[in-house]
């Protein structure tokens, strides 16, 4: 309990002693000095004052000198039908979606997210707090029961992969809207403009005359004949250069029959990959063997473990470079949502849309979280944060009671003395 609270409680109390005492001296000497009667006029009805609203401020809280007198105890008695009734009243009026809509758009999510991430020593923050949980999270994965857990569970949910639907779906993906067409767009040119290159033409016609023609060297009259110096014409003149001449064809071409050949390659391929049953179990068996390969698994394992290690150290140095990076990307982040207005308004939206169907789908919980809160406390514990609270504003109940109270008992003695004079 705050220390202002017992002050206005001492000078409440003190309010309705003061009016006691004034009671016992004016009705004392009064019959010394009758217009005493007016001060114990105002004295006795400040007593009434004072006591009626200690009680009703009492009752609020505890029974008023201990005693169990009917509707007094008023908050702890009901304590679970007001937890009930306040839960209601914020999920009404605070939780409800159209509430939730409105205060969302006209707050500007994106310009107080870019207006908060402005001072470098929030970014630091933030870049901080990512790192420890990071570090956190990685202690408790790392623990060789969570470890031998997570790689019980990936094991099992990639073996139960179907790989022919996966791959055939993704193929599909790939070739939706032609954007095989772009990715063999971008392949073909790389590959034109590398052919282009004199020092390349020569890296295939050397490797094709030294690995196919190799082989094939004649004899005439006993004497070998090189096949080296012909063949390596041959393959600069009709095998590069034509090849070159093609690619560079089909990639300036959208239309080129070749492409349309592919196409056609590309979409029975994708269909043997969703409907062939031998095609899919040879997937499946490629699958299973990726999996039980031990030595594939402990190089996994190793190459992991190594990553880790490092991850972790980096994670616990002062210069870490992880934290570096982190606060480097929010502050881009923030500095390019700043100057992209779109994407504020995005986010805006994105915010309108999600936070309200958020709050409304977990406003039942809340409630609920509320509830179980109130009813987890102790009575003497609401008591005393309701006190603490407005127990100020309670106390100046109780001495406005007092002072009204003897203002009002002084103006119905001075009427009644009024009344009997006529």
């Amino acid at each position: 309990m705050t220390q202002p609270y017992h002050d206005r409680r001492r000078i409440a109390t003190l309010c309705l002693v003061g009016a006691l005492l004034l009671y016992i001296v004016s009705t004392w000497y009064q019959a010394r000095f009758p217009a005493l009667e007016y001060v114990s006029a105002f004295a006795e009805a400040a007593m009434i004052g004072g006591i009626a609203d200690w009680f009703a401020v009492t009752a609020l809280f505890r029974h008023p000198l201990g005693l169990k007198i009917p509707h007094t105890a008023i908050i702890p008695r009901n304590r679970a039908r007001l937890g009930r009734s306040l839960s209601g009243f914020i999920r009404e009026n605070f939780l409800s979606e159209a509430y939730v809509r409105d205060s969302v758009r006209r707050f500007d999510v994106a310009g107080a997210l870019v207006s908060w991430l402005s001072r470098p020593e929030r970014r630091a923050m933030v870049a901080e707090r990512l790192t420890q949980a990071m570090s956190t999270s990685l202690a408790a994965v790392r623990q060789s029961a969570a470890r031998d857990f997570l790689t019980r569970t990936l094991r099992h949910h990639l073996g139960r992969i179907n790989t022919s639907r996966l791959m055939g779906s993704a193929l599909n993906v790939l070739a939706a809207e032609g954007r095989h067409q772009v990715l063999l767009d971008d392949s073909l040119a790389r590959l034109s403009r590398w052919l282009e290159v004199e020092d390349n033409q020569e890296r295939v016609k050397t490797f094709i005359t030294g690995t196919v023609f190799k082989l094939f060297n004649p004899r005439v009259m006993g004497r070998e004949i090189s096949m080296h110096r012909l063949a390596g014409w041959m393959i600069n003149e009709r095998v590069v250069e034509q090849s070159a001449r093609l690619i560079s064809e089909v990639s300036e071409d959208p239309d080129h029959p070749l492409r349309h050949h592919l196409d056609r390659q590309f979409a029975a391929f994708i269909k043997r990959v969703r409907q062939d049953p031998a095609f899919a179990r040879r997937l499946d068996r490629l699958r299973d063997d990726i999996l039980d390969n031990d030595r594939l698994s402990d190089y996994v394992t190793g190459v992991w473990e190594e990553l880790m290690d490092w991850l972790a150290q980096d994670l616990e140095a002062s210069d870490s470079q992880s934290r570096a990076w982190l606060e480097h990307f929010i502050e881009y982040y923030a500095r390019t949502l700043e100057q992209d207005a779109p994407a504020r308004a995005w986010l805006n939206e994105q915010a309108v849309t999600l936070l309200p169907a958020l709050v409304e789908r977990n406003g039942p919980r809340i409630d609920a979280y509320i509830q179980r809160y109130l009813d987890s406390l102790d009575s003497d514990e609401i008591v005393a944060q309701i006190e603490k609270n407005v127990g100020n504003d309670l106390q100046f109940i109780r001495i406005n009671g007092t002072l009204v109270g003897g203002l009002i008992g002084l103006v119905i003695h001075v009427l009644t003395q009024l009344v009997m004079a006529l």
